[in-house]
């Protein structure tokens, strides 16, 4: 008898839906991990990510948006965008894409307890695609909205938990 865990099972049912969680890495060693959990402080400045481009002729777009702010209990401000990038290519040079909204590093206000951090890749429908922009203010963000409008298909997904480290 083959005894399957909680990750195995994760793992088959991203595989089985054609979604695989990317790499990314902060620059304080810490690896997102389909839900550990990295301090804010290791989280600060915009992770590395790493994916294998299902399709070397397309481009792709990254979301990292928190389900929680303010809070679980009262998402209120939920999602929270904190980063969007656009057209990237399928060799993940970061620098050949465009940031329609920078990195903003987890900040769980006190007693908010633990926030989920939700990175969400998707290919593009054309290269270079045209999107609307977005407010330069990080705001609530309709991530499903912008999806759609934007005809985009997931292709990957990966996150982590932070919390306030004072509390």
């Amino acid at each position: 008898m083959v005894l399957i865990t909680s990750d195995m099972n994760i793992s088959n049912a991203l595989k089985k839906a054609e979604i695989m969680p990317n790499n990314i890495k902060y620059s304080s060693g810490e690896d997102v991990a389909l839900g550990n959990f990295i301090k804010p402080s290791d989280s600060a400045e915009a992770p590395k990510v790493n994916f294998i481009a299902p399709d070397k002729d397309s481009q792709y777009t990254l979301l990292m948006v928190d389900p929680d702010a303010p809070s679980k209990e009262n998402p209120k401000l939920s999602p929270y965008r904190h980063w969007v990038v656009v057209n990237i290519p399928s060799s993940t040079d970061f620098a050949a894409a465009s940031q329609m909204a920078s990195y903003i590093g987890p900040a769980p206000p006190p007693n908010t307890h633990d926030h989920r951090y939700i990175f969400l890749l998707y290919k593009q429908p054309a290269k270079y695609s045209n999107f609307q922009a977005l407010s330069e203010e990080p705001s609530k963000f309709d991530y499903k909205a912008f999806v759609q409008n934007n005809k985009l298909e997931l292709v990957s997904v990966n996150f982590f938990i932070s919390r306030n480290e004072n509390n």
